[in-house]
């Protein structure tokens, strides 16, 4: 069972779409193979920039709670707070709030 769910026959202006044969010009089908091709690298550069996006923001949350502990909240109120303001950035919600856009 093959796990390709596209298919091009090259010598033919066909291409296979989860089994449904679907007629493109060559321009399309050179775009599709373009997009295709350039995903793993989009996705390997979407990810670098969430992990810095990330770390910033645990530096940032640390930086909140010393300054809240310096000017005198207690300490377990302060790192609630700081969890709190790190976790603004949550891939989680980042997707969840992307579905308002593509429906």
């Amino acid at each position: 069972m093959s796990m390709t769910k596209i298919t091009i026959d090259p010598d033919d202006q066909n291409v296979t779409y989860y089994g449904a044969k679907v007629r493109m010009s060559t321009e399309d089908r050179e775009a599709m193979l373009y997009a295709v091709a350039m995903a793993p690298g989009l996705l390997y550069h979407i990810t670098i920039s969430y992990l810095r996006m990330r770390r910033r923001a645990n530096k940032q949350g640390k930086e909140f709670y010393r300054a809240l502990v310096r000017d005198g909240v207690p300490k377990d109120q302060a790192r609630s707070l700081a969890d709190e303001y790190s976790s603004a950035i949550s891939l989680v919600k980042m997707i969840k709030e992307m579905r308002h856009f593509t429906s």
